[in-house]
């Protein structure tokens, strides 16, 4: 198999290609002889080989320790963590256990029925190490599944954290001391069940998805799961979509450039604001593209996609790829959390709910969002000031953007002056573009016209999950769906307008299944999401672009009349919820 690890011995490497026929292992701390990147300490193992007819015992899972007469290979040095250890005897873990691991120090999550010690591989993380932090101690099996397949590289990287199995104990809450004991047993357990599992599904992860779930779990959550695993072949993009657009954006920049620097309008305002207006067009259409690539759906890799992501986000629009990425998939794993979600807490300039009264920590920020009498003088008038402060918004995203390169520990020294560069040639082709303009005033009035129109897509964005419902805390185990439902919407409209919205149209669809391709997402919610929330009596909700407005601006101005309010009488409001 092309993907097996192959193992360090003296004199050559080794590969480890049949797991099932292992029959005895003896174990013995040793150095440390075998490259890794997740795990710093090793034991030395002596594999013995099983006879063939005991292999498919352990293919069910059953261990044997007799039957030593079979071959006995060489010994190699085989990397086992120290956290990869089961509980009561290969009983697996329950979920009550598995949430006692819920500190940046000790990492475990489920997924798909197995839990994984994420620990180490947390900073190492290319999505961002907030989003798994956000879901320690919790199943992450539909926000794992939202960004990988199940036979990709992040699949192959899983299991290396691999630590048991999930089981259910029907909600019983179990006493977890034990798992603190660090011995060889232990480890040896874990050895035995992680290669019996390993024959599963080639290794990757389960081909289906009841293992994880509960008894507990709600019917559509498994349903959901399995619908999500029958679409991996729709994760296919019909390149000559993107053709048109790139033909179309094209035009848009040679024309918005034309407008400023083409011979015979010259001293011409009204061409140069129609230059400025076509060059927000573009940015507004760019960004969606780059919406596109930021979670993998053009090329469906994340390294390829990365790049269209310079080209589109830094280059064309000054907004950092990496900056993006980081944030939008913290939103989209925390969907609306008053606490982590970096896409609804704009204090002190916007609030959405009154809970933001109460000075939350933001877990994405590392800050308290404080209330204090600027933020109340701002909030009180948010709903007046939403537009207004939506069409300088890109300033913003371009602090913001600099910012992260400037201060992040996670980002790679090479990704980070790739971003700078990039970035840096925006605003050099932006500033002398705006520099052919004859007098200071027509500057200053391109750059203002060109944002506000660009910040289109920012009131587009808040449509779809500022007047929706929030929630306090991190998200809850299987509540993906729950969670996308009640905090995003769609926008109807027809499919002749769907160039305007960019695929944000679709933001519930997009959220339940970010890898689904832009120009597949109207047929997704026709043939598939709509039966399937009407097969389980879920809600959506579907306002035109219009009423979108309309909800948006109401949620602000209830939201402002409560700032004037006393804070105890707004604190009741938010114990009430």
């Amino acid at each position: 198999l092309p993907d097996l690890p192959r193992y360090r011995i003296p004199g050559g490497t080794v590969p480890v290609s049949d797991r099932q026929s292992i029959n005895r292992v003896s174990i013995q701390r040793g150095p440390r002889t075998l490259f890794t990147p997740f795990h710093s300490h090793y034991l030395s193992m002596a594999v013995t080989r099983r006879p063939s007819a005991q292999i498919s015992a352990a293919a069910h899972g059953v261990t044997t320790t007799t039957g030593t007469t079979g071959s006995t290979a060489a010994k190699a040095v085989v990397a086992v963590p120290l956290k990869a250890r089961n509980n009561n005897n290969n009983d697996g873990y329950t979920p009550q256990q598995v949430a006692h691991h819920d500190t940046p120090d000790d990492t475990w999550v489920s997924i798909d029925g197995r839990v994984y010690d994420l620990t180490r591989w947390i900073p190492k993380h290319p999505g961002g190490s907030i989003p798994l932090r956000q879901c320690a101690g919790r199943d992450m099996t539909d926000a794992f599944r939202a960004y990988h397949g199940p036979g990709g590289r992040a699949a192959r990287t899983l299991r290396a954290f691999y630590v048991g199995e999930l089981r259910d104990d029907g909600g019983k809450d179990e006493d977890c001391e034990e798992e603190g004991e660090e011995d060889l047993a232990e480890t040896e357990s874990e050895s035995t069940a992680s290669d019996a599992s390993a024959t599963r599904s080639s290794g990757l992860l389960p081909t289906t998805t009841t293992t994880s779930s509960s008894s507990s779990t709600p019917a559509y959550v498994s349903e959901f799961r399995d619908l999500v695993n029958s679409l991996e072949d729709e994760f296919t993009t019909d390149y000559t979509y993107y053709g048109r657009l790139f033909a179309c954006i094209s035009v848009l920049f040679a024309a918005a450039i034309y407008c400023v620097v083409g011979q015979g309008h010259s001293d011409n305002i009204y061409i140069h604001m129609l230059g400025a207006v076509l060059l927000g067009f573009f940015w507004q259409q760019t960004m969606f593209i780059g919406h596109d690539a930021g979670h993998g759906s053009i090329t469906h890799s994340h390294h390829k996609d990365f790049y269209i992501g310079l080209l589109v986000g830094n280059l064309c629009n000054g907004v950092g790829i990496t900056w993006w990425t980081t944030t939008h998939n913290v939103h989209h794993c925390a969907c609306n959390s008053v606490e982590c979600d970096p896409d609804i807490q704009h204090m002190p300039v916007l609030a959405v709910t009154p809970k933001y009264f109460a000075s939350p920590y933001s877990s994405y920020h590392g800050r308290d969002m404080v209330f204090d009498a600027a933020a109340k003088m701002l909030v009180s008038i948010q709903h007046y000031s939403f537009y207004p402060i939506m069409a300088v918004a890109r300033f913003n995203l371009y602090f913001q953007g600099l910012y992260l390169l400037a201060t992040s520990k996670e980002i790679k020294p090479e990704r980070r002056w790739i971003e700078l560069f990039t970035m840096g040639l925006y605003f050099t082709w932006l500033g002398t573009l705006v520099s052919y303009l004859p007098t200071y005033t027509e500057r200053v009035a391109f750059v203002l016209l060109s944002h506000a129109v660009g910040g289109l897509i920012h009131v587009q964005i808040c449509l779809s999950h500022f007047s929706r419902d929030v929630f306090d805390g991190r998200p809850q185990s299987h509540k993906w769906v729950d969670m996308q439902l009640s905090g995003t919407m769609d926008i109807d409209c027809s499919p002749w307008m769907d160039w305007f919205h960019g695929g944000l149209q679709f933001q519930t669809e997009h959220h339940l299944v970010p890898r689904m391709p832009r120009h597949k997402l109207r047929r997704f919610r026709e043939d598939v999401v709509k039966p399937f929330l009407k097969r389980h009596d879920l809600v959506h909700d579907q306002p035109t672009f219009v009423e979108a407005n309309v909800s948006v601006w109401r949620t602000l101005r209830d939201s402002a009349k409560q700032a004037e309010l006393s804070p105890a009488f707004v604190h009741a409001i938010n114990l009430e919820g």
